[in-house]
Formats: structure tokens, C-alpha cells, sequence
């Protein structure tokens, strides 16, 4: 027979197992690249008026069927700035907290979204923008170059 707290422990050590953390990418390493290229089409935009930066990354269904995007949490977007010497200056999602549930978005056909945030006060110079669509099942990441007067 089982000492008493043997019980507990075994019941809480399936449970550590069955609800603990996954893998982020295994949904988007299951999946071949062109099929995640044909069917999500993105396209980042920057906006430099009015001494702010606007960044937004759009995204659209490119197939003649519903497509599902799969988000493993809240943090369904990313967008980094990084230096001319490659060194990271802004990250939109720094200081942020996202849930850990996740969540799912259709896109029926010609449908599109668009994730947009704003970097406050930038300093001029040259700069890539990494712009990233979080999604398990059809990642996407772009990088775009600027430069700010």
C-alpha cells in the first residue's frame, strides 16, 4: 500500500504533466512554408508623421478558403526596432503581460486584419523593423528598413 502523501504527489504530477508548457512552434514545424507563404499575405507599413512612428503589419487571406490563425497566447503580434549596428532599441511588447490562453482568429477569403502600434520619441538615425505575426500555425516575419530625420 501506498504511503499517504504518495497519492497527492502522483495526482499532482499528472496534472504538472498534462497542463504544463508546450512547445511555441510545434503547430508551425508540423507545417510546410509554402503553404504558410500562399495562405497569409502580410504586408508591414511605417508611418514617420508627426514625430512618432506608426507600425503596423496587415494581414490577409490569400486562398479561395477560410483560413484559421492560431495563437498559442495573447501576444498574437511583436514589433522590434533594431539599430544600424543590429543592437535592439524598442520592443513593443517590453515591460507588457499577455494571457497565456489561446485564441484563434478566421480570415475568410479577401478578409485582412492589422496589428498597429506607435513608438513614442525615437531618436533619428537608420533602422530594421522586425515585424512578426505570432500565429502557431502561419508565422510571419518581415523586416523592413527606415531612417528617421
Amino acid at each position: 500500500m501506498l504511503p499517504r502523501i504518495a497519492v497527492p504527489l502522483l495526482a499532482a504530477a499528472v496534472v504538472f504533466f498534462a497542463c504544463g508548457p508546450r512547445s511555441p512552434n510545434a503547430i508551425a514545424t508540423a507545417r510546410p512554408r509554402a503553404i504558410a507563404k500562399k495562405a497569409v499575405v502580410s504586408h508591414v507599413v511605417i508611418d514617420t508623421t508627426n514625430g512618432n512612428v506608426r507600425f503596423a503589419i496587415q494581414v490577409a487571406n490569400g486562398t479561395s478558403k477560410r483560413v484559421e490563425l492560431s495563437f498559442p497566447t495573447g501576444r498574437t503580434h511583436e514589433f522590434v526596432v533594431l539599430d544600424d549596428k543590429g543592437k535592439e532599441v524598442w520592443r513593443w511588447s517590453s515591460g507588457r503581460m499577455f494571457t497565456q490562453s489561446m485564441q484563434n482568429r478566421l480570415l475568410d477569403t479577401n478578409d485582412s486584419f492589422e496589428f498597429a502600434e506607435r513608438w513614442s520619441h525615437p531618436a533619428a538615425g537608420r533602422y530594421t523593423l522586425v515585424a512578426q505575426l505570432n500565429s502557431g500555425n502561419y508565422p510571419v516575419n518581415q523586416q523592413v528598413e527606415f531612417s528617421l530625420p
